[in-house]
């Protein structure tokens, strides 16, 4: 009789090959010829698994192949040369032979790798950059601040970002050169007011009336909107009979002079509006720079959280490349011992094709994130500085679940906070300015004036009309009839104002939807985070289950590689879940108007692994931190 093992190998095996398998006898045997049938062995098949049920199949094949083997050998009326009971024999331990060799098969397969689950540093060689000797120049976090250069290893964090905004960022720069220009038109509009020299030398050596004038004097404007005067003068010569007033004592002329407005320019006049717009200019200075460092601390947070987001993407798309290039050297190794096919060596092949291309659109995306990040992160210079890989955290930080305070108070603060309601409340007081002087120029022209006039020295002239003291006051005024500048400049600033009410109740509106909306994010997703870790989680089970079943030979390869992207699929959404809740708290924090810098600082200690202090503004005292991850 030809022996099944013949059947299943064309040699004899040699040593290190699979054996065939040991049929052990049973301890109780049945009389011989009473196998009992299968519909005579009572199962318990209730609440049984789909896979319990094939474990039972398996063992009753055994038991069977046991039963047959034991009878062959007591019972000597059976023929030899059977065909079915050959047949079924063989198919047995045929069966034997397949399931030993699917088992080595399942225990190669499962010691290939998995894929990594740790933080790792993307390699991209071309923003891989010489690393200098660092410098003494710590920063938040024990990391060092962009200025200087961070050692290699440590993580950039988003203290750093904004600390490298805060001193180098172009549009900060600009509105604290504000300043410069603010004290600048102060000291002009204070120009109005300045000591001023007049000062005149006129001769008229030919001619009938041959003369000579000289004269110099001091004036000033005064606050009240009147202004003071004194000189002196002194005309030689043969004057004209009409100008009989340019002739003085030999001695010369002082005169001393006084105009003071009643009416139009008293209470208020153009110099003194400029002046005060001028103030009002200069206190508009911190708001700007106030509103242009939450513009680009925000904008710089999510450039930041992007470039985080990118690069642990391209980190889990070269894992999982990684994964499918170990596989592939594995599955050549059992190829070559019969334990796979080239069909699944095919596959894998045509997934690490797509799974390299998957690579470099992440690491094109991870390489535009570090450029845009560049705007933000700055060295001492000012110069765009690029982002190592290196810098990259592991991890987004940890999330902590803290209660906010009630809307209307922090509705309330972040009015009070924001530096928009304080620049358009500062445009409103220069428009009533402008509607006040527009109000005053309505009045009259009626200017109280008074003058002192003294020659001395010797009289001039036979007439002696130059001696004696004079002092000359009275009222001189004016006005225009209709007076349509004045009224039609009050009428254009009342509208103005009336913008500006509206404008302001517009910025108030939008802020309380601003803080609705930035709540709402930071919620929705904290649950998202959550969502998505479970999703993760989920998936890496899963895809932990598909592992098995494909080693056992119960699962298509298909399904396993098709799990694989979805495990990884599942941590890019998380990765985005993440980014998108830290978007969401800097958005909160810019419209709560509180300190980035404070807030990264606070922010970036929960990544050390430490309490924050500052997480999630206006939270509860005393609210206990819910971790997700």
């Amino acid at each position: 009789m030809v022996s099944p093992w013949a059947l299943a190998q064309d040699a004899p095996p040699k040593a290190g090959e699979l054996q065939p398998p040991t049929v052990k006898p049973i301890q109780v045997q049945p009389p011989l010829g009473e196998i009992p049938p299968s519909s005579a062995i009572p199962l318990k098949i209730s609440g049984k698994s789909l896979e319990e049920l094939e474990q039972m199949l398996k063992a009753s094949r055994v038991e069977l192949g046991q039963r047959l083997a034991d009878q062959d050998a007591l019972s000597k009326d059976v023929q030899e040369s059977d065909p079915l009971r050959d047949g079924e024999k063989r198919f047995l331990e045929l069966e034997a032979i397949i399931n030993n060799r699917r088992d080595q098969r399942q225990k190669e397969l499962l010691q290939l790798p998995k894929a990594p689950l740790g933080p790792r540093i993307p390699t991209d060689p071309e923003l891989v950059q010489p690393v200098p000797a660092p410098e003494n120049n710590s920063g938040p976090s024990g990391s060092a601040m962009p200025g200087g250069d961070l050692e290699l290893g440590e993580s950039l964090l988003l203290a750093d970002v904004i600390a490298s905004t805060f001193r180098s960022f172009p549009e900060i720069e600009i509105a604290r050169l504000e300043a410069n220009v603010a004290r600048g038109e102060i000291t002009q509009a204070n120009g109005a007011y300045d000591l001023h020299l007049d000062y005149f030398s006129l001769n008229q050596p030919v001619g009938y009336y041959e003369n000579s004038r000289s004269g110099v004097s001091l004036s000033r404007q005064l606050w009240w909107g009147g202004y003071a005067i004194a000189g002196y003068r002194i005309g030689r010569g043969v004057f004209e009979p009409w100008y009989k007033e340019r002739e003085t004592n030999k001695g010369g002329e002082f005169r001393v002079g006084w105009v003071q407005p009643l009416l139009q320019g008293r209470a208020i006049d153009p110099y003194r509006v400029a002046l005060f717009q001028s103030n009002l200019d200069q206190q508009a200075v911190a708001p700007e720079i106030q509103q242009n460092v939450l513009g680009a601390s925000l904008a710089a947070a999510s450039a930041y959280w992007a470039w985080v987001q990118a690069g642990n993407v391209l980190r889990s798309q070269e894992q999982l490349l990684e994964l499918a290039i170990k596989r592939n050297d594995g599955l050549n190794k059992l190829l070559e011992r019969g334990l796979s096919t080239r069909q699944e060596l095919s596959i894998n092949a045509q997934t690490i094709s797509e799974r390299t291309l998957k690579v470099f659109e992440a690491r094109q995306k991870f390489r535009d994130t570090a450029f845009k990040l560049a705007v933000f992160l700055r060295d001492e210079s000012g110069t765009p500085m690029l982002a190592r890989p290196e810098w990259l955290p592991g991890y987004f930080p940890r999330i902590e679940r803290l209660e906010l305070q009630d809307f209307e108070t922090a509705f309330l603060e972040a009015q009070q906070r924001r530096p928009e309601l304080a620049l358009i409340n500062i445009d409103l007081q220069k428009l009533r300015w402008d509607l006040e002087l527009a109000r005053n120029q309505t009045l009259p022209n009626l200017d109280f004036t008074i003058q002192a006039v003294q020659d001395v020295g010797d009289q001039a002239t036979s007439l002696n009309d130059k001696q004696d003291f004079v002092l000359e006051s009275g009222v001189v005024g004016g006005v225009p009839i209709q007076r349509r500048k004045a009224r039609g400049k009050i009428e254009s600033t009342l509208a103005k104002i009336q913008q500006v009410e509206q404008k302001r109740w517009f910025m108030s509106n939008k802020i309380e939807m601003d803080l609705r909306v930035a709540r709402n994010a930071l919620e929705v997703s904290r649950e998202m985070v959550l969502r998505s870790d479970q999703l993760l989680r989920e998936t890496r089970e899963t895809l932990e289950y598909f592992r098995r079943e494909f080693a056992s030979g119960n699962q298509d390869f298909l399904f396993l590689l098709a799990q694989e992207a979805k495990a990884t699929e599942a941590e890019i959404k998380l990765l985005d879940a993440e980014r998108e809740y830290y978007f969401a708290l800097a958005m909160l924090q810019a419209v709560l108007g509180l300190d980035p810098l404070e807030q990264s600082l606070g922010l970036d200690q929960s990544v050390a692994g430490q309490q924050p202090q500052v997480v999630v503004p206006g939270a509860v005292p005393g609210a206990v931190p819910e971790p997700v991850r």
